[in-house]
Order: C-alpha cells, then structure tokens, then sequence
C-alpha cells in the first residue's frame, strides 16, 4: 500500500493540511516546517500525486491552463456503452458528479468496462496508462457483479449497493428513510391499506431495507397491514401488477415505477389515483407527475465525487478496510398520481 499523506502528518506530529502545503511549497508555511515534512515524507517513500501537482500548477496561475485539468474515471458496466444514458437516474447522477468535478479543477470521462470485451487487466493498464488515478463505479445493473482491476492503483468510490465484492466506500439513497417518508405520506393523505411490489433482484441488491421500513412503519402509523406483497420475480410486468390490485384491492401501491409504467396501468383501465394511488420510491426528475419520493441523483454524484478527490489528493488507494456507506435522504415529490390533500 503506498504511504498516504494522512501516514506523514503522524510521523511529523502535525496536520494533513500542512503537510499538503509544505509538499507543495506553500509560503505560508515556515521554511524549517517546509524541510522537517519533506524530509520525513522522502524518508517514508512518500511521493506527492501527479494529480496533485497538475492541480496546483492550474490554481496558481488563477485559471490560466498550464496542464490539463486531472481525469477522474466514470466507469460504467451496462451490456451497452451508452446503456446507462437511457434512464433519467443515471444521467442526473453522472450530471452531478462532472458538475462538482469541474468545480474542483478535474474533468470526469465515461469509461465502459466492457469496450472492445477488454479484460479487467487491459482496462486497468489504459486507465493507468492515461494518467487516472481515481475512479467513480457507477451503479452496477446486475446484482453481485464482481471486477477486478488492480485496485491498489486507484482512489475508488462506487455509488449504490450492487457490486458484491469488492467494497469500497459507496454513496446511496437512505432507502430505509425513504420507504418511511413515503408511507407517513400516504397516511397524511387518508390512505388506510397500503400494499407493497417490487423485483425480487432490486429487494436483495438493497438488502430488504425497503420491505423492513414498509412493515415498520405500517404497523406504527396504524395502516391495515393485510395485503401480501407483489414480488415480481425480475422484469416490470403490467398486467401481472393490475391482476394484484384487483385481487387484493389496494387503495395506495409503493413500488419502484417510471412514468411510462404508469401510463400501461392506465391504459388497462386502472383510475389514477381515484381507484388507487400509485407512489414510486425513485421519481426520476423532480417536479414529475409520478408521485413518491425524489432521491437527488445529482446530489449524490456531488457527494460521491468529493468523496473521490479527497482519496486522491490524499493518495488513497485500494480496497479499504472499514468502508463507508454515506447516505442521503430523500424528499416528497406531490405529484398527480396520489390524492391530493385538503
């Protein structure tokens, strides 16, 4: 593992911050400081990052381009280049992560795992060819997706819960909050008989924290918990779902659903939201006509790219011991396809 500067701050009994500046000759800190930190950092095999200095060189000509801003990698691993362009989550999110990239003097460029059906090895040595030293793992679309590149070449940050192995720091919806905002929703609104649908592979990939918050919170808001839950085994299928809310009579279904899905109910003869609600935990976009709660892709690809530039000005790499899961809470979007309140 290399030695991180978090490694020569203890040895030099002082800050990370002033070992960055003192690395980096900043006049602001006293010579002698200057010399005690570069000599224990030599003699710790510490090495400032190549990102580092390109950085540094940009902000003090105070914008003038002397070298070109670092690339962090957005790697994607759809059965496509562009599949993860097609849904409106995945672009706010890679949206949000460029947006908070530049802002931090770095550009972020897609990269598909599977171009050219490149192994894992030859897509670690372009990266490391290129100069990437930090890499973004978008959201994986099968459950229990396993890569291996050479990690310990790289500051990695993964958003969402479905790489298997390894594990790295990660971002993600509080999913356990959001199930709890949606329901106390329904309940403001009247609703009384809740039922619950969603995939199977979507409920393992977030370890049920969706169906654990639906139960609690439904016995604790007084719901009439009777309906047994829709479990879809992989692929969205309308009629299966108008047969469930006929049979179980529902007067609010929370799923995971897209505006298009919505319109196939419709179009079966289901009265939205006049015979039922319908409440998504993830609307695309806010301000949608879908119901349910907003989860802020674009947020977390900001806070997943801050999380990934600081491993890398700090030199951190590889598979960490402890990971991380931050995560971020959801809000209500109203939407049309609920009652609306009084």
């Amino acid at each position: 593992m290399p030695i991180t500067m978090k490694e020569v701050a203890a040895r030099a009994k002082t800050s990370v911050a002033t070992v960055s500046k003192s690395l980096r000759g900043v006049p602001t800190i006293p010579p002698r400081t200057r010399e005690r930190v570069s000599r224990i950092a030599q003699q710790m095999g510490y090495r400032l990052h190549p990102y580092i200095s390109a950085l540094m060189r940009n902000r003090r000509k105070r914008g003038a381009v002397v070298a070109p801003a670092p690339t962090l990698a957005y790697v994607t691993a759809f059965p496509t280049h562009n599949g993860w362009q097609r849904e409106a989550f995945f672009r706010s999110l890679h949206a949000g992560a460029r947006a908070r990239a530049e802002a931090r003097g770095y550009a972020l460029q897609p990269f598909w795992l599977y171009r050219d059906d490149m192994t894992n090895e030859r897509f670690s040595e372009i990266l490391w060819a290129r100069g990437i030293r930090g890499v973004f793992l978008s959201p994986f679309p099968k459950l229990g997706m396993d890569i291996n590149l050479r990690w310990e070449n790289f500051s990695v940050v993964a958003h969402g819960l479905s790489l298997a192995h390894p594990v790295f720091h990660r971002t993600s919806n509080d999913h356990y909050q959001s199930m709890m905002l949606a329901m106390a929703e329904c309940r403001r609104r009247g609703y009384v008989r809740p039922g619950f649908a969603l995939d199977t592979p979507t409920s393992e990939r977030l370890e049920f924290r969706w169906e654990a918050a639906f139960r609690v919170s439904g016995e604790q808001l007084g719901f009439q918990m009777k309906i047994p839950p829709l479990k879809l085994a992989s692929r969205w299928e309308p009629d299966q779902m108008c047969r469930w809310i006929k049979r179980e009579k529902p007067d609010v279904v929370i799923t995971l659903m897209l505006e298009e899905q919505v319109r196939e109910l419709a179009k079966r003869g289901l009265r939205i939201p006049e015979e039922v609600g319908l409440v998504s935990l993830s609307v695309a976009e806010p301000d949608s006509p879908l119901s349910g709660v907003f989860q802020n892709p674009a947020a977390m690809g900001a806070v997943a790219v801050d999380q990934l530039i600081n491993m890398v000005e700090r030199n951190e790499t590889g598979v960490p011991a402890n990971p991380i899961t931050l995560t971020l809470g959801g809000r209500w979007n109203p939407g049309r396809t609920v009652r609306r309140l009084d």
